[in-house]
Parts: structure tokens; sequence; C-alpha cells
């Protein structure tokens, strides 16, 4: 089933442009999936026409969409087929259009939309509709190891592919070295978070292809284990363009290093003129820090460019399950044909400080 989507951190516009009209209004109605659409309009929008020979109303609603979209946690499905994703990852917009004319405003039409926290690229212009599997095709890499066990340590598991399927798709998971197939059917059309590597395949890493009801392949990725024998990996999961949690393994050596902040004034000496040499003539108060990361991907090849160019204009990113924020504010987009081995290395803060100062 075709579904119209809403990538809200780029401008999503609806127009009204109607023979006859002096102006138009839009209402919007938010629910999260399961739920009962409002009987009353969550925001109404209306504006009249800019001039008689201008009839063209435009609004954008991105921004109240985004109000409703938050990622509370990582999806870590390691041992559920078809795990149902977090419904507050995405929330519903009923659309109604009016067109204004004299004093009354005539019904239109209503059109429903899936909002995510994704984007668009300025050259896919506006309204992009990207695909209903929210992940790109390609090559991705994870941290397997005999020692590991994905099973109780959620920084082990492969991570998840959020999708949009309808009843009767199918995935397809092949046995990278075996060549052992299982497959698991959907039931409900709906979003999934579907393995990355199915289960028994962690050693030996698959193939997953995901198929419609009628067979037509959508989907396909190549998911190969790495083994760090030197440093332990850095697990970072970040919300990507599609508005979903995305997992990546930093396989090389990482640093990790504390800046301080503080401020200070001039201490008063409680005795005076016999003051003690031991007390401070400059106090420091507000004392707190900062830890700060540097990360190394290891050896990639060129398709991870689009990996980092997502990481790099995520909102939401964490690193071992902790949330920090990016320094690294530019990187080289590498091709193989320049140098053979491209390593990617990125500075990151937490976000938090050290010592709590929560009120």
């Amino acid at each position: 089933m075709a579904i119209n989507r809403i990538f809200a951190r780029s401008p999503f516009i609806i127009e009204v442009n109607e023979l006859g009209q002096s102006g138009s209004k839009i209402e919007l109605f938010f629910y999260r999936f399961g739920q009962t659409p409002p009987t009353l309009p969550t925001y109404t929008l209306s504006k009249l026409i800019p001039a008689s020979n201008n009839l063209q109303n435009l609004y954008n609603i991105a921004p109240y969409c985004k109000e409703y979209l938050t990622h509370p946690s990582v999806p870590n499905n390691y041992n559920t087929n078809n795990s149902y994703t977090n419904i507050n990852e995405y929330v519903l917009c009923d659309v109604k259009r009016y067109k204004k004319v004299g004093v009354n405003y005539i019904f239109l039409n209503t059109t429903t939309y899936y909002a995510y926290d994704g984007f668009g690229y300025y050259n896919e212009n506006f309204n992009p509709q990207h695909s209903d599997i929210h992940l790109e095709e390609g090559n991705y890499y994870f941290w397997s190891s005999v020692n590991n066990n994905p099973s109780v340590n959620p920084l082990e598991v492969a991570g998840t592919i959020t999708c949009y399927l309808d009843a009767g798709s199918t995935i397809k998971y092949t046995d990278l070295e075996t060549g052992a197939v299982n497959v698991n059917t959907i039931l409900l059309t709906r979003h999934y978070n579907l393995f990355r590597v199915f289960p028994t395949s962690y050693l030996n890493g698959n193939k997953v292809q995901i198929y419609s009801p009628t067979l037509v392949l959508l989907w396909e990725g190549n998911f190969y284990p790495q083994e760090e024998c030197l440093y332990t990996p850095v697990t970072i999961d970040f919300v990507n363009k599609y508005g979903f949690f995305q997992r990546e393994y930093f396989f090389k050596a990482s640093y990790e290093n504390l800046n301080t902040t503080v401020n200070d004034y001039n201490f008063m000496q409680p005795v005076m003129p016999n003051y003690s040499d031991l007390l401070n003539q400059r106090q420091t108060f507000n004392t707190n820090g900062i830890l700060g990361y540097r990360i190394n991907t290891g050896f990639v090849d060129e398709s991870y460019n689009e990996t980092m160019q997502q990481l790099m204009l995520s909102e939401r990113v964490l690193m071992d399950n902790m949330p920090i924020k990016l320094k690294t504010q530019s990187f080289n987009k590498e091709k193989n044909i320049n140098n053979k081995k491209i390593n990617y290395s990125i500075e990151l803060d937490s976000s938090t400080d050290l010592i709590n100062n929560v009120i």
C-alpha cells in the first residue's frame, strides 16, 4: 500500500490553488498509529490570496510535524522476528484542504501522511518521497566475535532495518558462508524493525533481500562480520535521513580526553590582616567537565561516503548508548581511485556534563 511521507527536517508544502478562491485554509489532525484521529483539528492555518491574478496559497507544515517526533531509544532487535517500530518515531497527519469563496470555506479533500524526522537533499527538490526501506542499499559491517553475546549486550547487536511493509511482504536472509536461508513473512501492514543479521548468522554474516507481496525485489544489502583483535569497537547510532536510527561501528583506535570549564572570583580572606597563605586568593566555582573522543572507522569503501554524510547531518547521535554531539564539522569524501584505503576519523563531545548539575 503506497503511503504519503513527510520528512519534517525539510519543508513540506501543501498547496491550495483553486479557481475562484479568495483565500484558503488547511486543518491538521495529528495522531499515533493505532489511534483514532481527533475530531477537532490540532492546528488550523489560513491565508488570503496574494492578488486577484495570483491564487496560489502555500503552507509549510513540516515544523508542526516535527513537534511530535522523538527517538527515545535505539531499537536493539536481536531475537524478535519483525519487531514493531516505536510509534513515537513517526506520526500520522490528516490534512484537510479548503478554499475560501466569499465568507465561506468549501471543503476540497483529505490526505493522510506519515511524518518522519528525516530530510531531503536540495537537489531532490521539495516534498521528496524516499523509499519505504529506511536504509541505503549497499554493504555494511558489524562487530563479530566468538566472545560476543548480542543477546545480552545491546551494543553488540548488528542493528536493525526500519521499514514500512505491506502484509505478505517477505524478508530473505542468506548466510554468506553456509548459504542457509531464513525467510520472515510480514503479517500486518505497518512499520517494522527487521534484523540486519539473522541470529544464527552472527559469525558468518548474511545477505538481506526484501520482497513485496508480489515478489518484487524492493531492497538488498550485505552485512559482513568484522572481528577486531586490537581495539574495542565503538558503537555509533544516529538518526539518518529517513528519520530512524542507523547503527555503524568504528573499529579502529579511539581516544578519550577531558575538557574542564571553571569560573573564578577574588576570595575575601576571613581574617585580616593576618590572613592564612594556605587559603586561595582566587577561588574557583562551577567547575565541570566534558569528555571528548576521537574515533576511527577502519578501512571502508567509497560507498561509506553517504553514511558519513548522513551521520554528519544527524541531530541525534549516540556513542555506546551515550548521547553525544559531533565536534567534527567537515570531512573529505575520499574515492577509492585516489586512496585505495579509506579511513574516516571524527571527533565528538559528550552532550552531558561530567558532574551532574541537572535541576
